[in-house]
């Protein structure tokens, strides 16, 4: 039996062949590639023709919200000499 890459605790930046089947509902390539095209997704076709979706682009394109930047997140002016 194969593990995943999850199984072996590597969570990968792209959606595994198995999720990318799960959320297109297709198991070809040309499919998963049509579906993704036609719903604006931003994807790459790799050396193998294989559509690649980054892990952090699927979660916010379905809704999961983002984690605001942590720190500052208002540029420093105080220095600044006017």
């Amino acid at each position: 039996m194969r593990l995943s890459e999850r199984d072996r605790g590597h969570m990968s930046m792209f959606l595994t062949t198995e999720e990318l089947a799960e959320l297109t509902e297709a198991t070809t390539r040309s499919k998963q590639i049509e579906w993704l095209a036609r719903r604006g997704w931003v994807f790459e076709i790799s050396r193998l023709g294989n559509p690649k979706v980054l892990r952090g682009y699927a979660a916010s394109k379905m809704g999961l919200a983002t984690e605001a930047p942590a720190g500052q997140t208002e540029p420093d002016f105080s220095h600044w000499r006017y």
